[in-house]
């Protein structure tokens, strides 16, 4: 049975928030810019949303801040309108990267010309995900690739305010160490909500945005002169962290057997490690939570932390068959085959061994990436 806890986080992570000043003075702070009203609003149900749900654009830039917000509080002119257009595939069964269309830019515009389309991912088991030993993800970190296999993973060491260094696990480039760090970063940037990791009330808001920096707050006395307090961020985090790994869907035995052992053979595993192991810990993830150089065409040219433009950290394949059939960090892929066709850089190998095999071996394949 549930903790009251967890009940309670997740009634939080429901819960739609509204701008201030409002008579609900519990549920204020929302904005002034923000992308969403509640959390579940992206990850329905602690799941996945769809690019019509959750996709938004990271720009890193000095007027704009860190996304581009496509709501405003009452008063303030959104930042601008953003949408998304994903072409159909092409003769070579690999689609195109989504265009970004923004228009109306607020405060003209930006310095910084890089976009970056990100879809929210699951949060299913992701409180697993924080208890792998550190020492086991920089046990599987190879930079120079010393074993010359061609994959190169590496750690994403981000500093605290005192340079202090700790490996990052979080969020599509690993730019978050802790879960909770994580859950905060997505109030103050989504939602606007100022909070213990992220105090400010602004939310997003840049320097240059006056009116954004002086438009009403939810600060206030019950929740420790923040929006959302300790409390608040704790109980959600008890929710986040309680969030079961997806449960494996059966694919039949054979079926599952021949594809598992093709997701050796075509060095999926070299990134997708099926199950790390420490001691008394065991966890299959499919997943290294490193960063590999994934090619110039994933690459988004935003850094986050020591991670480049074309790195990625390697997402968890568990619950891949229950996700909507859009994948990759932007939603572009619609299959698992154009999902692999866009792998390169580090990926170039297992993309390649995988449009050699037979169309029975990438069905048995893909049943066994389904079934996980």
């Amino acid at each position: 049975m549930p903790s009251l806890d967890f009940i309670t986080g997740k009634a939080l992570f429901e819960k739609n928030w509204v701008p201030s000043f409002s008579s609900t003075t519990a549920s204020d702070g929302l904005g002034p810019f923000y992308n969403a009203r509640s959390c579940n609003q992206c990850h329905p149900d602690g799941g996945r949303g769809s690019r019509e749900q959750s996709l938004v654009l990271h720009v890193n830039d000095p007027v704009y801040g860190q996304q581009l917000q496509k709501y405003a509080m009452a008063g303030l002119q959104r930042e601008a309108e953003v949408s998304f257009v994903f072409a159909d595939v092409n003769n070579a069964g690999k689609p195109s990267a989504p265009t970004i269309e923004v228009n109306n830019l607020s405060r003209g515009v930006m310095t910084n010309a890089a976009l970056s389309a990100r879809i929210a991912p699951s949060l299913q088991g992701l409180g697993l995900l924080a208890r792998i030993p550190d020492d086991l993800i920089l046990a599987m970190a190879d930079a120079a690739d010393s074993n010359g296999d061609g994959v190169s993973g590496r750690v994403n060491m981000i500093s605290d305010n005192a340079g202090v260094g700790s490996i990052g696990r979080f969020g599509w480039k690993a730019g978050q160490v802790s879960l909770r760090d994580q859950l905060a970063r997505a109030l103050s940037l989504d939602l606007g909500l100022g909070n213990p990791v992220f105090p400010s009330a602004a939310g997003d808001c840049t320097s240059v945005q006056v009116d954004c920096l002086n438009a009403p707050h939810g600060n206030s006395s019950h929740h420790d002169n923040l929006e959302t307090n300790n409390q608040v961020l704790d109980l959600l985090l008890s929710y986040v962290s309680g969030l079961p790994a997806p449960s494996k869907t059966s694919q039949g035995a054979s079926q599952e057997s021949a594809g598992a052992a093709l997701f050796q053979q075509s060095g999926c595993a070299g990134c997708h490690v099926p199950s790390l192991e420490s001691g008394d810990f065991r966890l299959s993830a499919y997943t290294d939570l490193l960063l590999h150089d994934m090619g110039p065409g994933l690459a988004d040219n935003l850094s986050e932390g020591s991670a480049l433009g074309s790195e990625w950290r390697t997402p968890p394949l568990w619950g891949l068959g229950s996700l909507q059939r859009q994948l990759l960090h932007d939603g572009r892929a619609t299959t698992i085959e154009e999902a692999v066709w866009w792998h390169d850089g580090e990926g170039a190998a297992a993309r390649d061994h995988y449009g050699n095999l037979s169309q029975q071996q990438r069905n048995d394949l893909n049943a066994f990436l389904n079934g996980l």
